[in-house]
């Protein structure tokens, strides 16, 4: 019996908003999910030497748990990788997490940068805040890894070293 699938009317739901591959669409609606969790990326090119996001990651931790507490947003993992961050973490409602995004990248650019309100210095984030809604199982498992990966490289391990490990290691569950 050759049954088909009823075609469905609907687009799924986007999961994802921001970075690169969002340009000229910063008019739609980012997607949140206040049940599950989310993947945020912070990437920035100019993070680099005297502003490399390692010279200050005990205070980007300070002020992304900071702020976190204030905007009742739960960070489960942060990975601070020297030009971007992943955090993974889950808000407790959209105006929330948008005043926690809107604060907190102004808060790391002006900490790494020096600048103040009338001393500007220039655009220091590359792109829009790139999130992604992460399902359970196996998409939080490769969240995991994914950033597992990110620490270690940002350690100074070489990538290929990283990959075939990771290609030996069993995924976790």
């Amino acid at each position: 019996m050759n049954k088909k699938k009823q075609q469905t009317f609907w687009n799924a739901p986007d999961k994802s908003h921001g970075g690169s591959h969002a340009r000229g669409k910063r008019k739609t609606a980012r997607p949140i999910a206040t049940k599950r969790t989310m993947l945020l990326t912070l990437k920035s090119s100019r993070a680099r030497g005297e502003w490399s996001l390692h010279r200050f990651e005990k205070a980007i931790e300070e002020r992304v748990n900071a702020l976190a507490k204030r905007f009742r947003v739960r960070v489960y993992r942060s990975v601070n990788v020297g030009n971007h961050l992943h955090l993974a973490l889950r808000a407790s409602s959209r105006r929330e997490f948008q005043n926690f995004l809107r604060v907190l990248t102004q808060a790391i650019a002006f900490l790494v940068t020096g600048a103040r309100k009338g001393n500007p210095i220039g655009k220091f984030w590359d792109a829009l805040a790139c999130s992604r809604i992460v399902e359970w199982g196996r998409d939080w498992v490769n969240v995991k890894r994914y950033m597992e990966k990110n620490r270690i490289e940002a350690a100074g391990v070489p990538r290929s070293w990283v990959d075939a490990w990771f290609a030996k290691a069993p995924a976790p569950r």
